[in-house]
């Protein structure tokens, strides 16, 4: 293997060099020089359920063969969907505010990962339906992610990453193709013709190398997140683990299989640090084996000292040797991590529910990280539990504490970049942030406007607080390309009840789906804190109808004035609009049409609040822009959950928005 093409990294927060140096920062402390590890542990029956109501008596915990003591530990049961009292709308519009506390709470973090082995046609088809099975698995606090090992997968925007947008998973997952395979019918003429593909000479994936370094990036990612089980749902027919060629005989190739071993090594010991569980589904179902079995196979024909009969049984045999190996070949990462293999199944989806079940339960470990003068030395964590017939998955080595460093002063206060680039935000201090589009002055690009609430950063005494507040907009490949610095000072709070202080910033932005990053640093207080959300820009400039994202904004009184918010939970005392904007194509010179908006608000139970229309008419616009305002009427609803639903329509044109909120 004379170059070696890696393939790119298809989680798009995974490629930003910054996010493996997170470390251990965010982790509690005891006191100074000791540091507490979390240990998700999983304890399953010999039927795969997760068994409850474990106490840390049960538990023992070995530090390289030693017994260490637990210091601390937490049961955890997730909360489950209940479908049945939930309106639609409850699954399918996520919040529009975001906060950084994903990385404290519990839960699930699942990667769905679209591998490249995945066959075209019908497999493709049960791939997305495996896929979406999962989705719609998720929990209420869990996230998930769309990955793919395919290499056109990032410009085809076939990935996403860790969110609980369900909407935003199904699109990644339905965006594109993720096989990079051929027909069986291909497969025959290339075998007539005396050739065979070869998945390890794929020129962009030599050796199967990026299926491997993809998973490590993912186990590397997610080992900072000790409070989530991790889940990788492998969705593919085959995984190359080694090389079936001789290396050169000269010596100056070593060929596929060093790189392989290498890469393997590092697969094992990435899944072991972070406890990440592989289950693998195989999309193709049940399968024939065998020339004879398959409707499009070409009629056998004799060859020289070779009669067709024994060619079809060399045939079959082979296939059946490629099939098995595989089953093998997937079944490998499910057998060390402790999850299922699903193969040779019809429907494969209907297993999907089987794997969320056993993740309903877990527990929360916590011990002292021990100190090392050599703390390149991974150390093993086994952890049993007294119970006969159980089965423990847990994290099984942890990088020690330099013994040097344990009674320095504690780590610098890590960067804007460092927050900015992790897998999850960083919540030492709590932020919420909300974002939305809007057309700017300039056609070809948008104004994103982000409104971030740093009331947290608020000093007790009331004194004012510098905050520098650093944002970023990655685009779907994870490459940033747009950023804004800002300096900002807030006052006011208190100890017990710090209010709400929002902060505006903006980017421009072109037509695009992004990933906008928000750090708060004050650097003389020592903190800093992160923030995520995502973003979809519209072609405002072109499209013939379009709205902008919605804003609230709030009142606590009839004589207050009004200000932008990231309150979603409103008092019935409270006076709340939401304002957004609709255009029809800034940069068209066609005729403008009036503008129908229907506004409804929709309770928990689907049952309509509020349902209106509202007309523009052309002389309400004004550069083909015009304002809309809707004044949300909380003193006239019921404590709940509630749903503002806007759509505009002109002529054939629909364009709609919807704002979560609930009444207290």
């Amino acid at each position: 293997m004379r170059a070696r093409h890696v393939n790119p990294i298809v989680l798009s927060v995974l490629i930003s060099t910054g996010l493996f140096a997170q470390g251990q920062r965010d982790l509690p402390q005891f006191r100074a020089g000791v540091e507490l590890i979390q240990l998700d542990v999983a304890v399953l029956d010999n039927d795969r359920q997760p068994v409850r109501g474990l106490t840390a008596a049960d538990f023992t915990v070995l530090d390289n063969g030693v017994a260490t003591p637990i210091r601390a530990f937490t049961p955890v049961e997730l909360p489950a969907r209940v479908r049945a009292s939930e309106a639609a709308w409850a699954v399918e519009t996520p919040l529009d505010v975001v906060t950084n506390e994903a990385g404290g709470q519990d839960g699930r973090l699942v990667v769905i990962l679209m591998d490249r082995s995945i066959p075209v046609q019908e497999p493709t088809l049960t791939a997305r339906r495996i896929a979406t099975a999962a989705i719609d698995a998720l929990g209420p606090q869990d996230l998930g992610a769309v990955i793919s090992t395919q290499n056109g997968a990032v410009n085809d925007a076939t990935i996403q990453n860790l969110t609980a947008d369900r909407s935003r998973l199904l699109r990644a997952i339905n965006a594109a193709d993720p096989s990079t395979s051929i027909s069986s019918e291909a497969e025959q003429i290339w075998a007539r013709a005396g050739l065979k593909l070869d998945p390890r000479n794929d020129g962009r994936c030599l050796g199967g190398l990026c299926v491997l370094e993809t998973m490590t990036r993912v186990a590397d990612a997610v080992q900072s997140t000790p409070r989530r089980r991790k889940l990788l749902l492998f969705i593919g027919s085959n995984i190359i683990w080694q090389s079936m060629h001789p290396t050169n005989e000269r010596g100056s190739d070593p060929g596929c299989e060093t790189p392989l071993k290498d890469a393997r090594a590092a697969l094992f010991a990435a899944v072991e640090r972070a406890n990440l569980t592989v289950h693998a589904i195989d999309p193709r179902g049940l399968l024939n084996v065998g020339p004879q079995t398959q409707g499009s196979t070409l009629n056998g024909e004799d060859k020289p000292n070779k009669p067709a009969p024994i060619a079809r049984l060399e045939k079959q045999q082979e296939d059946m040797n490629d099939l098995l190996t595989s089953q093998q070949n997937i079944r490998l990462l499910p057998d060390r991590t402790g999850g299922r293999t699903v193969t040779g199944r019809n429907n494969p989806q209907e297993a999907v529910p089987e794997i969320f079940n056993e993740s309903e339960a877990y527990y929360v470990l916590g011990i002292e990280r021990a100190q090392t003068n050599r703390p390149d030395n991974a150390r093993s964590i086994e952890i049993k539990v007294a119970r006969r017939d159980v089965r423990v998955f847990a994290q099984r080595q942890y990088q020690p504490q330099s013994g040097q460093n344990a009674q320095a002063a504690p780590p610098p206060l890590p960067t804007p970049r460092d927050v900015l680039t992790r897998l999850l935000p960083n919540a030492t201090v709590p932020l919420t942030l909300a974002v939305a589009a809007e057309a700017g002055s300039d056609s070809s690009k948008a104004l994103v406007r982000a409104n971030i609430d740093a009331a947290a950063f608020a000093r007790s005494d009331g004194t004012a607080a510098p905050l520098e507040i650093s944002i970023v907009a990655n685009d779907r490949t994870g490459t940033p390309v747009a950023s804004v610095r800002q300096l900002s000072t807030i006052s006011g709070g208190s100890a017990d009840r710090p209010g709400e202080i929002n902060v505006q910033s903006h980017l421009e932005l072109p037509p695009g789906d992004y990933s906008i990053r928000v750090a708060v640093v004050d650097q003389a207080a020592g903190k800093i804190a992160s923030v995520f959300s995502d973003v979809e820009v519209p072609r405002f400039d072109r499209a013939a109808l379009t709205l902008s994202g919605v804003t609230v904004d709030i009142a606590a009184s009839p004589s207050a004035e009004p200000q932008t918010t990231t309150r979603r939970v409103f008092r019935r005392s409270d006076r709340v609009r939401a304002a957004l904007q609709i255009y029809q194509g800034i940069s068209r010179t066609d005729p403008l049409v009036p503008v129908v908006m229907r506004v409804q608000i929709v309770d928990a139970k689907g049952t309509s609040a509020r349902d209106q229309s509202l007309t523009f008419n052309e002389k309400m616009f004004t550069n083909r822009r015009a304002d809309c305002t809707i004044a949300i009427p909380v003193a006239n609803l019921a404590p709940g959950q509630y749903l503002l639903k806007l759509e505009a329509s002109a002529d054939q044109q629909r364009f709609g928005r919807a704002l979560r909120f609930a009444v207290e």
